[in-house]
């Protein structure tokens, strides 16, 4: 790989302050189980919701292609981001006291880090000048996510203890006023208005793309708003399902290839599998202990071996196919999860244990997998996306990968209201997280299909010529 470019800082500062924004993830833990006392199945409903402005990736792409702001295509955008970002931590830490609140002010810093994302995403393509340097630039994104992560994992937790949730979602503040920061190192040849090629007719945007995909994702954003506020039955349900369909078919009338859909559908799966939901942190607190220390140093665990892992195997996750690192990752995950089972089951008393040490083994041992199934689906992205068109492509491959992990949380919704989990009852716990444990071994059954379309029509990477002469 290539020595590291001026032109990384503002993707990597953008990935940087993401990764840094657990900080706010105990606070946020505490406030919903002791402030706003939501049971785990509304935690996960409220989750949903905060999914799908993940999944309107695409109107901001789209957005940032052809219509700059103050002749920004790129910065004007990130400047964006962090404002509504500020504005939703500006409201955590002042006046939320209720659900609908709460809602909207976490909908606000979701929305914000999806626009920034949007412009990391893009330019991590445009300023790779090769299909090797793609591959460096996304996993040094996904490095700077952790390092963000290791650096307030533990402090995390002390400030929490310290300061209470409002005093850390208002030390939050200072992310996107570090994004903005960044803003200044955007390359100007990429910052400047889309060429007439990309937009025009011939261009990856033209022939009323750029319109379809902005009609069909603000069409369905309008959907669900109305769905929620309405309080239609099965309005999450609703929103997912048109919601997948539209973008199904843009991908479709983007011309991607049988093996990239066959891709996105298998990694579609893998991220769509339910987790257990935040009952599991609930019982931890109350019948373990767990305090905002332990599990802020659980966190830096996490993110320190989670980006010793991508060191160790970053060339093998660029180089090999998605089938087989979905394959080792998917059958380790599940190996792994055990320690957890176990852990509600008693197994660190017949160990003769403590269970903060179980669970400290299980993190040290697991953490790497989480970061290590998410390269092979940027790279493939950033592979499929047409010159000119960056972020639009990028926007809609992701917006599906975003609409997957809504559909995990509605699922982990319907198993804890069927286990009926929540802060007055665990009783149920070990059996919904046996539950989860096998649902996760179902992306497996997809992947012979994907291997075989990648044998038979290798992706291939669609390269960003190299860039003009700055000017003077």
């Amino acid at each position: 790989m290539g020595g590291f470019r001026r032109a990384y800082l503002p993707v990597l500062l953008t990935y940087l302050c993401y990764g840094a924004s657990v900080v706010t993830s105990i606070a946020l833990l505490y406030f919903e189980k002791d402030t706003l006392r939501l049971t785990p199945a509304e935690a996960a409903g409220i989750a949903f919701w905060l999914g799908l402005p993940w999944s309107m990736k695409m109107v901001v792409g789209v957005a940032s292609d052809v219509s700059p702001i103050l002749g920004s295509r790129r910065a004007g955008y990130l400047l964006l981001g962090a404002l509504a970002t500020l504005g939703g931590y500006a409201a955590l830490a002042t006046m939320v006291r209720t659900r609908p609140a709460y809602l909207a002010a976490m909908v606000l810093i979701t929305i914000g880090f999806m626009i920034q994302d949007v412009v990391a995403d893009a330019l991590s393509v445009e300023i790779a000048l090769n299909d090797e340097e793609i591959g460096q630039i996304q996993t040094l994104g996904r490095m700077a996510m952790l390092l963000g992560g290791i650096a307030v994992g533990l402090p995390s937790g002390v400030l929490a203890a310290h300061l209470g949730p409002r005093g850390v979602f208002a030390a939050a503040m200072v992310l996107p006023l570090a994004v903005m920061a960044g803003a200044a190192f955007i390359p100007r040849w990429r910052d400047a208005p889309t060429t007439t090629a990309a937009r025009g007719a011939d261009g990856p945007l033209g022939g009323g793309r750029a319109r379809l995909v902005l009609l069909v994702g603000l069409g369905y954003a309008a959907l669900g708003v109305v769905l929620e506020v309405a309080g239609i039955p099965a309005s999450q349900e609703i929103v997912l399902v048109v919601s997948a369909t539209l973008v199904s078919l843009l991908l479709a009338r983007m011309g991607v290839t049988r093996a990239v859909m066959v891709a996105a559908a298998v990694i579609f799966i893998f991220r769509a599998t339910p987790d257990v939901g935040q009952g599991y942190s609930y019982w931890a607190i109350d019948r373990l202990g767990f305090d905002e220390r332990f599990l802020g140093l659980l966190a830096q665990v996490s993110s320190l071996l989670g980006l010793v892992g991508l060191l160790i195997f970053r060339r093998t996750i660029v180089k090999r196919p998605v089938s087989f690192t979905l394959f080792w990752v998917v059958l380790a995950g599940t190996i792994f999860y055990l320690p957890n089972i176990g852990l509600f089951y008693g197994l660190h008393e017949w160990l003769g244990i403590s269970a903060r040490s179980l669970a400290l083994i299980d993190t040290t041992i697991s953490a790497p997998l989480n970061q290590l199934a998410m390269v092979p689906m940027l790279v493939l992205i950033a592979k499929t996306a047409p010159a000119g068109g960056e972020a639009t492509m990028f926007a809609i491959m992701a917006s599906l990968m975003n609409l997957a992990l809504s559909a995990s949380q509605l699922f982990t919704r319907y198993l804890n209201e069927a286990f009926a989990v929540s802060q007055h009852d665990y009783s149920n716990l070990g059996r919904l997280m046996v539950t989860v444990g096998a649902i996760g071994l179902v992306p497996l059954l997809a992947l012979p299909l994907l291997r075989r379309h990648e044998r038979a029509a290798p992706i291939t990477a669609n390269l960003v010529p190299a860039p003009p002469a700055p000017t003077p």
